[in-house]
């Protein structure tokens, strides 16, 4: 979900699709959807985490640059930054437009649920002020009985 006051700032210059465009020029169409809520980035999102081979989890800092465009850049989960593959031409990633239900286009059913295509897991958690000093999610801790 993008933050509320970019979508008081931005939002009706956003329409229903954006491009992430990492610094090699590489492309990725994400599907943008709404409720009363928020604006969403949803489908498109899985061939960001295919491309740059994601795993255990990573920081995409995402510029609005206008034009539906948005500058990315990844680093994992430790800060270090992410390669950017280099391709010639720039690989442009597109949403299956003939996937999305006629119901979905500028509608989110709230409370929003990321699509399982998307998104392999979802999980909620308070952060601990070590998380934030550190700069590192903690998501698993073995607990010894």
């Amino acid at each position: 979900m993008l933050p509320m006051m970019f979508k008081h700032d931005f939002g009706d210059q956003i329409g229903q699709y954006v491009t992430m465009v990492d610094r090699r020029e590489n492309r990725f169409e994400v599907l943008v959807e709404r409720n009363n809520q928020g604006i969403y980035l949803t489908r498109g999102w899985s061939a960001l985490s295919e491309f740059y081979k994601l795993s255990l989890g990573a920081w995409v800092t995402i510029v609005y640059v206008g034009e539906g465009r948005f500058n990315i850049r990844l680093m994992d989960r430790f800060g270090k930054k992410l390669r950017c593959p280099e391709f010639s031409p720039p690989m442009e990633f597109f949403v299956d437009r003939n996937a999305i239900p006629v119901t979905l286009f500028n509608v989110v059913p709230g409370p929003f649920e990321h699509d399982e295509l998307n998104f392999q897991h979802t999980y909620e958690k308070r952060l601990e002020s070590d998380e934030i000093n550190n700069g590192v999610l903690v998501i698993f801790e073995k607990c010894i009985v």
